[in-house]
C-alpha cells in the first residue's frame, strides 16, 4: 500500500510539474490587458528608388531608354487618407540614340495634373513610368499616379514622338490600348 501511495504521489508531482511548465510557456493562459492608441506617425515614408534601362528599335534606329524614379523632398509632402505622410516622386526619362541624347524629361505629379480630380491629387503621388511598346507614332510608356502603396491609380500613356516631343493621354484600364488618331505633341521639348 505504501508503494502504491508513493507511485501515486510521484505521478501527481509529475502531473503538477508538467502543468506548471505549460502555464509558464503558454501565453493563452495569461490575461493581458492593453490599451492601443491610434498614433499617427510623423515619419515621412518614401517609395524605393528604381532605375531601369531598356532598348527598342523604331524606324530603323535603336533607342536606349533609362528611367529613374526617386523620392523628391523638394515637392510637397502627400498625406494619405490614413494620415501617413509620403514624399512625392520625380521620374527622369532619358532616351539615347546613335550615341546622342534624343529626349530628356523629368516628370512629376504636376505633369498629369490637368487629367486628375483635385481630391485625388491631394492624396496621390507619381507612382511609375515604364516602357510599354513601339507604336506607329513613337515609343509608348505607361505611367501612373496613385494613392501611395495602393491599387487606386490613374493610368496614362506617354508617347515620345519621332521629333523628341511628348504626347500624354489618360489611358483606359485595358492593356490593348491603341490611339485612334496620331497623338498631339507637347509644345515644349525638354
Amino acid at each position: 500500500m505504501k508503494r502504491q501511495i508513493t507511485i501515486i504521489l510521484c505521478l501527481l508531482l509529475v502531473a503538477l510539474a508538467s502543468c506548471r511548465q505549460r502555464t509558464q510557456k503558454d501565453p493563452d493562459n495569461y490575461v493581458v490587458e492593453s490599451i492601443k492608441e491610434d498614433v499617427i506617425s510623423n515619419e515621412i515614408h518614401q517609395l524605393q528608388t528604381i532605375s531601369s534601362s531598356t532598348s527598342a528599335d523604331f524606324k530603323g534606329r535603336t533607342y536606349t531608354m533609362n528611367v529613374v524614379r526617386k523620392a523628391d523632398s523638394s515637392l510637397p509632402v502627400v498625406t494619405d487618407e490614413q494620415g501617413l505622410k509620403y514624399y512625392d516622386n520625380t521620374i527622369t526619362l532619358e532616351i539615347m540614340t546613335g550615341g546622342k541624347l534624343f529626349a530628356n524629361k523629368v516628370f512629376s505629379k504636376n505633369t498629369f495634373v490637368s487629367y486628375l480630380e483635385p481630391d485625388f491629387i491631394q492624396h496621390a503621388i507619381l507612382e511609375g513610368l515604364v516602357f510599354d511598346k513601339v507604336t506607329d507614332y513613337g515609343l509608348m510608356f505607361a505611367a501612373s499616379v496613385s494613392y501611395p502603396e495602393s491599387d487606386l491609380y490613374v493610368p496614362f500613356h506617354v508617347t515620345v514622338l519621332p521629333n523628341g516631343t511628348l504626347s500624354i493621354d489618360k489611358a483606359d484600364l485595358m492593356d490593348d490600348y491603341e490611339p485612334e488618331a496620331e497623338p498631339a505633341s507637347e509644345s515644349n521639348k525638354n
